[in-house]
């Protein structure tokens, strides 16, 4: 199966970590640097080592998002933010 332009993939997970990121982070102001260089590596670096979920719609969108605000899973989340965090704040690339 050949994607077209027309079908557009979404991975739903990056406005979920993103929005835990913003939410217990960013808001919190406990990153070291908050520079946008840093905030984008440590969102990038937690969504490489969660599952992507992707969908090609509003809907499936919706659904992923109703999963994700169950606690364990928000829990491997900030796990892995948690994580990321320290990755960058030992080697931040600026």
């Amino acid at each position: 199966m050949f994607f077209s332009r027309e079908l557009s993939v979404f991975n739903a997970m990056e406005p979920i970590v993103s929005g835990l990121f913003e939410e217990h982070y960013v808001k919190s102001g406990i990153l070291e640097c908050s520079c946008n260089q840093c905030q984008m590596d440590i969102v990038l670096l937690a969504l490489n080592h969660l599952p992507p979920r992707y969908t090609s719609g509003q809907a499936g969108e919706a659904y992923i998002k109703a999963i994700y605000q169950e606690p364990q899973l928000q829990s491997d989340i900030l796990r892995e933010l948690t994580k990321a965090v320290q990755v960058i704040r030992d080697s931040p690339r600026h």
